[in-house]
C-alpha cells in the first residue's frame, strides 16, 4: 500500500494511522525524520521516526548496522527473503557540507556470511533525504520483478517486468522515461544481480557502486530491480549561521589544498594514483598477476598512466555537494566503438590492468564500464578472474574448462569475455560467479593456494609492502576492503618507511574510528584536508548540539564494535580470520625496490595483539568481552552476543 509522509504538518501517515512527532522537535536539524520500511513479500510499506536511532547512532552506516544486528536472525542466509537490505544516508547528506553525498548499504555478506557493508556517492542519497527519508529498510521477496518508486514522502511497489534483463544504464534511462522526469535518481541491479552473482553490486547514476559483499545479489534475490527516487522536501539545519560559518571555513581549507586544481582538471586518478611517479606503483598497492608480484614494470605503467589516460578524459564531474569533481568523464572513439562514461579509479587500474597484466588502457576502461552496466563489482569480479588466469597458467584448468578462452596474462579480450560470462552465469562464468574461494573449493587441485581473499571475500589490494595499508585491508570488518581503515594516512607516513610495522595498530585504531564517523555523517573520503574538528563544527551547526571530537570518536568505536558483533554472531569470526592469505606470508615480492618483502608472521601476531588490546578485545581469541562492551556503553550488544552465540562472549 502506498505510504505518505506529510512533511509540512509534521506527521507520519501510514495507512491512515497518524504517528505524531514529539512536540518541539525539529528532526534534530540533520535528518529528514523518517525511516521507510518495505516488506516485498507482503507488499507492506510503513514508516517510523528516525529519532529512535539517530540520537544514538547519528545516521548512515551505524544506524543501518544497528537495525541489521538487532533484527536479522543468525540462521538467515544472504539470499533468504528474510535478509535485510538497508540504505542509509549520512547525517549531513543533503546539506551544504562539502562532500556530504554518501549513502551506506548494509546487509548480510554474500561471500562471508558476516557484515556486508558498502558505501556510494552521487546524488541518490541526497534525493532520498529530499523525498523525506533518512533510511530505507527492505525485506522479503516479491513474486515477480518490481521496482520501488519513492516520490516526496510517498512510496509504492511497481511492476518491473519490462526492465528485467536490462543493464543498469538502460534501466535508469527507461525508468526516467516511464516516470517522465530526467531528474529522478535511480539505484538498480544489472544482470549480475538478477543472476545472484556473489560479486554483484548496486549501481546509482550509472557509475556509483555499492560494491563488495554482494549487495547487488541480495537485491536481485528479492526480485527488486531498482529504486527510483524524487524529492523536493529539502533539508534544514538547526543553526544556519554556525553551520555556514563551518562550511565557509572548510571550503577555504579545500581551496588551499595543493592538489585541488589538478584533481578538478584530471580527476582523482589523473592527478594522484595514475601519475607515473605515484608511490602506488612502487609501494605494493597494485598486485600483479593475481598477487604473484607487487611491482609492475615502468614500461607497462607508462601505457596506463596519466600520460595515456588524458587521451580519453574529456572533463571531470562531481557528486552532490562536492567542490572537488574527482570523477573523470571519458570518451573512447575508434572505427569500431564509441564508449562514453564516467569514473576511473586507482582500483580500476588494479582490477583491469595489473591483476591480469593488461596494458591496453582502452580495453580496461571498456571493461570498467561494462562491469558498471552489468552491475558487477569490479574489485571482486576481477579478482576471481585473475585467480582463474593463474589457474590457467599453472595448468589447473585448460581451455576446455574456460569455454575455449585462453586465459593468458595480458589477454584483455578474454578478461572482458569472462566478465560477461560471470554476470550471466554462462559456462565457466557460473563457477566464478560464486567467488574465487567457493570456486577453488569446487575444483581443488591446489587452486586454493592462489585465492587472494580476506575472510572468504576476494580482495583487490596488496599487503606485503605497505604494512599499515595491508593491516587495515585485512582488519576491515567487511574483509579485504581498503576504504574501511587503510585511508590516506597510510599512503606516506612522514619519517616512517613504507614497509614499517611501527605504530600500525595505533594508527589503524584511530583511522577505523574516524572512518566510521565519516560514514555516519555521509562525508566523502576523497575530499582531503578535512579534520575531525571540521566535522564537529559542521555537525554542531546542523544539529544545534555540542558534540566534541572525543564523543564522535567514541561513537565511531561503538559503530566498529557493532560490526564486530555482527561478524561474531553471524559468521563466528575469531582471531584466525584476521590474517592475509597464505601467499603473502610465504611468497615475497619478486621485483622492484622492495624485492624480497613479505609479511613477517611474528610481527603480524604482535600487531594483532596490540590492536585487540586497544579495542578491549580478548587477545587470544580476538573476541569481544562483556566488560569491554559494557565500558563502551554497549551492554545491549553484549546481551545479544550472549543470547545468540554465548561461547563467543568472554
Amino acid at each position: 500500500m502506498p505510504a505518505t509522509y506529510a512533511k509540512g504538518k509534521k506527521r507520519f501517515c501510514v495507512s491512515n494511522i497518524v504517528l505524531s512527532v514529539p512536540e518541539g522537535r525539529e528532526d534534530d536539524g540533520m535528518n529528514a525524520g523518517s525511516i521507510l520500511r518495505v516488506d516485498l513479500t507482503n507488499k507492506n510499506i510503513n514508516m517510523e521516526p528516525t529519532e529512535k536511532y539517530s540520537e544514538r547512532w547519528l545516521g548512515g552506516r551505524a544506524v543501518n548496522t544497528w537495525i541489521l544486528l538487532n533484527e536479522l536472525d543468525p540462521k538467515t542466509g544472504w539470499n533468504d527473503p528474510e535478509n535485510l537490505l538497508i540504505f542509509g544516508t549520512g547525517a549531513l547528506v543533503g546539506t551544504l557540507a562539502p562532500g556530504a553525498c554518501r549513502t551506506s548499504v548494509e546487509t548480510k555478506n554474500a561471500l562471508t556470511g558476516g557484515i556486508g557493508s558498502a558505501n556510494f556517492g552521487g546524488f541518490f542519497g541526497a534525493e532520498l533525504k529530499f523525498a523525506g527519508f533518512d533510511h530505507l529498510v527492505i525485506k522479503g521477496r516479491c513474486d515477480r520483478p518490481v521496482y520501488l518508486w519513492i516520490d516526496d514522502g510517498a512510496a509504492e511497489i511497481r511492476d518491473a517486468g519490462r526492465f528485467w534483463g536490462k543493464d543498469t544504464w538502460e534501466t535508469e534511462r527507461l525508468l526516467r522515461e516511464e516516470l517522465g522526469d530526467e531528474r529522478i535518481r535511480v539505484a538498480s541491479v544489472g544482470p549480475a544481480g538478477e543472476n545472484l552473482v556473489r560479486s554483484a553490486c548496486i549501481i546509482a547514476d550509472r557509475s556509483n557502486a555499492a560494491g563488495g559483499c554482494g549487495c547487488g545479489a541480495v537485491m536481485g534475490s528479492k526480485n527488486l530491480k531498482a529504486i527510483a527516487v524524487r524529492g523536493s522536501l529539502g533539508v534544514f539545519v538547526n543553526n544556519p549561521v554556525a553551520f555556514m560559518s563551518a562550511v565557509d571555513e572548510e571550503m577555504k581549507k579545500i581551496e588551499r589544498w595543493p592538489l585541488i586544481n589538478g584533481i578538478r582538471e584530471k580527476g582523482y586518478y589523473g592527478a594522484l594514483g595514475g601519475r607515473a611517479d605515484s608511490p602506488t606503483w612502487d609501494h605494493g598497492y597494485r598486485p600483479v598477476r593475481n598477487g604473484q608480484d607487487d611491482y609492475w614494470d615502468k614500461e607497462k605503467v607508462a601505457k596506463i598512466s596519466e600520460q595515456e589516460f588524458r587521451k580519453y578524459r574529456k572533463g571531470t564531474k562531481a557528486c552532490f555537494g562536492c567542490p572537488v569533481s574527482c570523477r573523470p568523464w571519458i570518451l573512447i572513439e575508434n572505427a569500431v566503438n564509441r564508449i562514453e562514461g564516467e569514473g576511473w579509479w586507482n582500483n580500476s587500474a588494479n582490477s583491469y590492468c595489473t591483476k591480469t597484466d593488461n596494458t591496453d588502457l582502452a580495453a580496461a576502461i571498456q571493461a570498467h564500464f561494462l562491469a558498471n552496466k552489468l552491475g558487477l563489482d569490479g574489485d571482486n569480479a576481477a579478482q576471481a578472474i585473475s585467480w582463474a588466469f593463474e589457474c590457467y597458467e599453472k595448468g589447473i584448468i585448460t581451455s576446455k574448462d574456460t569455454d575455449g578462452l585462453e586465459l593468458t596474462w595480458g589477454n584483455h579480450r578474454a578478461m572482458i569475455e569472462m566478465l560477461k560470462k560471470t554476470a550471466f552465469r554462462e559456462g565457466s562464468g557460473d563457477l566464478l560467479a560464486e567467488g574465487a574461494m567457493n570456486a577453488a573449493r569446487k575444483i581443488g587441485k591446489g587452486s586454493q593456494n592462489f585465492v587472494v581473499h580476506v575472510k572468504g571475500q576476494d580482495s583487490l589490494d596488496g599487503v606485503r609492502i605497505n604494512k599499515g595499508w595491508g593491516f587495515g585491508v585485512v582488519l576491515s570488518p567487511v574483509g579485504g576492503r581498503h576504504l574501511r581503515g587503510s585511508l590516506s594516512g597510510f599512503w606516506e607516513r612522514p619519517g616512517v618507511p613504507v614497509n614499517s610495522y611501527d605504530r600500525v595498530p595505533e594508527e589503524l585504531f584511530y583511522h577505523q574510528k574516524k572512518k566510521a564517523v565519516q560514514d555516519m555523517l555521509g562525508l566523502c573520503s576523497y575530499i582531503y584536508g578535512q579534520t575531525l574538528e571540521d566535522w564537529v563544527f559542521l555537525l554542531n551547526g546542523a544539529t544545534g548540539r555540542n558534540f566534541s571530537e572525543e564523543e564522535l570518536l567514541h561513537k565511531g568505536l561503538q559503530a566498529q564494535n557493532l560490526e564486530k558483533a555482527f561478524n561474531t554472531i553471524h559468521a563466528g569470526f575469531t582471531r584466525k580470520d584476521d590474517y592475509p592469505c597464505r601467499r603473502y606470508f610465504y611468497e615475497p615480492v619478486k621485483s622492484g625496490p622492495f624485492k624480497g618483502e613479505r609479511i613477517d608472521r611474528e610481527k603480524w601476531e604482535a600487531m594483532l595483539d596490540r590492536f585487540y588490546q586497544l579495542n578491549g578485545w580478548d587477545i587470544k581469541t580476538g573476541l569481544q568481552t562483556r566488560e569491554g562492551l559494557i565500558e563502551l556503553g554497549l551492554a545491549d550488544v553484549a546481551s545479544l552476543i550472549r543470547e545468540q552465540r554465548s561461547t563467543y562472549l568472554l
